[in-house]
């Protein structure tokens, strides 16, 4: 992954004597994200504890909503390949008065039962942001290329992915602590995408994509962390220009 990255750094900052095609998007949507573990450990509590399974709402129109940001360049050398840098920003937020599954120690003793998640995790939320800053990889197929009017295509398909570092802003209390809130580095990330952009003039259009998000979170727990192996899918629209040749 690391190699990865590097690889595509490069690219981005490599001197080129083609010009490139640029563009910047701007989008919005909504996500959902998949049940998963919910793993708490508290080594001065001595908790080490797992809900199973655990459902999470997205309130994705809620503010802050869901929203992102992406630039990069096509090379002029080969138009279908691209590579860009990427934040969007969306949120989890765990559904506590379910009952699940719970495994581990609690306070030092062995549980396995059901219970309900609130009974030690009163609310375990990432609302001011799963933040996702990628570095990404593109590839497209343009279609009803016009070379007066639509140089690139006014129909382009293309698909891609990238990885990089997701920022946390976890909001949580287990067994009635708080956490203190602020912004943290919660691991690395992945994504894939997919879309479909429509120009409707040489300068900009729009475009509707699908995207799915991967990262194993671990965010801060007052004593101790949480962790959530996030799998997410977007469904994501948005506005798209291509900018004048800067060199």
């Amino acid at each position: 992954m690391r190699h990865t990255v590097l690889v595509l750094v490069l690219a981005l900052l490599a001197p080129t004597a083609a010009r490139a095609e640029l563009f910047a998007d701007v989008f919005t949507g909504k996500s959902f994200t998949a049940d998963t573990d919910l793993h708490i450990e508290q080594s001065s509590r001595r908790n080490d504890f797992t809900f199973h399974d655990v459902s999470f709402d997205d309130r994705s129109f809620d503010l802050p909503p869901y929203y992102g940001l992406r630039a990069g360049y096509f090379f002029e050398s080969h138009p279908w390949l691209g590579v860009g840098v990427e934040y969007f920003h969306f949120k989890i937020y765990a559904d506590t008065e379910d009952a699940k599954h719970l495994t581990g120690t609690v306070g030092g003793a062995r549980v396995d039962r059901t219970a309900r998640v609130d009974s030690l995790v009163q609310h375990f939320d990432v609302s001011h942001g799963v933040n996702y800053l990628m570095v990404n990889g593109i590839a497209r197929q343009v279609f009803f290329a016009d070379p007066e009017r639509f140089p690139h295509g006014r129909v382009q398909l293309y698909g891609g992915g990238g990885v990089g570092p997701v920022i946390g802003h976890p909001e949580n209390t287990v067994q009635h602590v708080d956490n203190t809130q602020q912004y943290e580095l919660a691991g690395v990330g992945g994504q894939f995408f997919t879309g479909a952009k429509w120009l409707f003039c040489r300068w900009g259009g729009v475009y509707a994509e699908y995207k799915y998000t991967l990262s194993d979170l671990d965010v801060g727990v007052a004593g101790g962390s949480g962790d959530v192996a996030e799998q997410t899918h977007h469904i994501v629209v948005g506005l798209t220009a291509t900018l004048p040749q800067l060199w």
